[in-house]
């Protein structure tokens, strides 16, 4: 995207600390908030492209509620669990004027990118337990993450404003996969039979030290950091941007856009997740853009994923449902 909007858009949203709660499976309650703008009947919308959501407990719960079979944003936006996780949010650029294989985005130029961040608690431990004095062994440098603050996972997005479209181009941590491998390198040196060499180990902190950090403040994010960290994207690009229109890579066809090999799991159970529909195309500013054109006619069998929360995507829908009780 334009380096220029990019900036502006930073420069329009908060710039102090944004505080981000999440609880497991709130993406549901997220996703059908924005989906049920102005109401929509609740037997819609088991016949809608959301209805997987309506499976969740919590959504039974919120559902229940509806008295009068409509569900409304404000439903959704009203449940709130007894334990829940506060992050934090901020904004960067990534990536360059000039196509590079090594910022891996689809098209040259920036990237915005979405940061989320770990709260004050997880970092009280991580300084307690003073695994941070080792230069920080869960971060690096080369990576889209916050200067200032410990960033657990980050997206990346390019955006259209004028055709209402978004790419989320990656979702991706590296602290808690290095902090579980570190764990288990902890583990198995405590393991270590007495007199057996010594297995190379920091000299900071203990390995109980990394144990005791990892059990305290990183495994219970865990399960849910994917979904978190895409939760807090497609409401940023809803709530703040105003985009309508989000895609995302498939893992095949992003392989070849990115030139990169992510894990499989994020670019493919994670967007079936949040009910992203596959599509054959991406965004059309892809295609209209001269440092993307040629190498995506290249690609043949494109599939993408596609969240569509515009009027006219809503429009279809109800025609599809009608159609398919008339039949």
């Amino acid at each position: 995207m334009d380096v220029k909007l990019a900036e502006e858009i930073i420069a329009c949203l908060s710039q102090g600390r944004t505080k981000y709660f999440y609880f497991k499976n709130k993406y549901a309650l997220t996703l059908l908030g924005h989906y049920c703008t102005g109401g929509r009947p609740v037997a819609a919308l088991r016949q809608s492209h959301m209805r997987r959501l309506l499976d969740k407990p919590l959504v039974r719960e919120v559902l229940g509620s509806c008295g009068d079979g409509i569900a409304r944003p404000e439903v959704f936006s009203s449940y709130w669990p007894e334990y829940f996780h506060c992050y934090t949010l901020s904004l960067d650029l990534w990536g360059s004027e000039r196509r590079s294989s090594w910022h891996q985005t689809s098209r040259a130029g920036r990237n915005l990118v979405l940061q989320l961040n770990f709260s004050n608690e997880h970092d009280r431990v991580y300084r307690e337990l003073k695994v941070d004095a080792d230069a920080s062994p869960f971060d690096f440098a080369g990576h889209p993450t916050s200067r200032t603050r410990n960033t657990l996972a980050w997206s990346r997005i390019d955006l259209d404003l004028e055709s209402d479209t978004a790419l989320i181009e990656e979702v991706q941590n590296d602290w808690l996969r290095e902090a579980s491998w570190l764990f288990k390198h902890a583990k198995r040196c405590l393991a270590s039979r007495p007199g057996a060499r010594r297995r190379r180990w920091y000299e900071t902190f203990s390995p109980q030290q990394a144990v005791e950090y990892f059990e305290k403040a990183i495994a219970p994010h865990l399960g849910h950091w994917s979904e978190a960290m895409l939760a807090a994207t497609v409401e940023f690009l809803l709530t703040e941007i105003g985009i309508h229109r989000i895609y995302f890579h498939s893992w095949e066809t992003g392989c070849k856009v990115k030139n990169c090999r992510p894990p499989r799991s994020v670019y493919s159970t994670l967007p079936e997740k949040f009910c992203f529909r596959r599509v054959a195309a991406g965004p059309q500013f892809l295609y209209d853009d001269k440092s993307s054109r040629r190498k995506m006619r290249k690609i043949d069998n494109q599939q993408w994923y596609l969240l569509d929360f515009t009027e006219e995507s809503h429009s279809n829908e109800k025609q599809q449902t009608a159609q398919s009780r008339c039949a």
